[in-house]
């Protein structure tokens, strides 16, 4: 957490009677100001999706529970369940095969929207919602394990630049040790969960 300094008169009026420990600072929040500092992805973190709860249901799960409760259907449900296969047969198609995950779900969520919303009085499925299901529901070991080795490439690729430490007055190059270990360790476990992913696909 950021801090910032204060001046010993002021600490002692702020400190006073409130049991504040007077160490000379006190993070920023307390003085009203914004933290200077945030968690982010990696940089490289490029085809990250935005998993966020947003208050929506998923309607993939939910149509397949109302699929196996014939007492309940609401919808047209032969040409809906057609329309739903095609969904899935898209995902298979297109997951981790030369598109990128947030362009599969625009897929997802426009097919949706043309060819199986129109068949009965389905929700809005929002894209967060979508991005929930091709991560989360569907329980999917390949697709953990393709999640698995994109976030430890994209922490080796936003590392790797930051591995050597430049001091533009004198000229000189020394490593940074402790990025470089991280570094190293990311690569070996990548390493390790290719090797993996290739003995499941076996």
């Amino acid at each position: 957490m950021a801090s910032s300094y204060v001046d010993r008169s002021m600490r002692d009026d702020a400190s006073e009677g409130s049991g504040r420990d007077p160490r000379g600072f006190v993070p920023n929040e307390d003085l009203g100001e914004p933290p200077s500092t945030r968690l982010s992805r990696a940089p490289g973190d490029a085809d990250a999706l935005d998993c966020s709860e947003d208050g929506t249901v998923c309607f993939a799960c939910a149509f397949v529970k109302i699929r196996a409760d014939k007492d309940k259907d609401p919808f047209n449900l032969a040409e809906a369940t057609d329309a739903y296969t095609d969904m899935q047969r898209l995902i298979d198609q297109h997951y981790s095969k030369g598109i990128s995950n947030p362009a599969l779900v625009d897929m997802i969520y426009a097919f949706y929207q043309k060819e199986l919303r129109p068949l009965g009085d389905y929700p809005a499925w929002t894209k967060n919602s979508i991005s929930r299901h091709l991560l989360y529901h569907r329980g999917d070991e390949e697709v953990m394990m393709n999640e698995a080795v994109n976030m430890l490439y994209a922490q080796i690729q936003s590392l790797r630049t930051r591995c050597w430490v430049v001091n533009d007055l004198d000229n000189t190059v020394e490593v940074h040790k402790s990025n470089m270990n991280l570094l190293a360790s990311l690569t070996k476990t990548l390493t390790d969960t290719l090797a993996k992913r290739k003995s499941l696909k076996a």
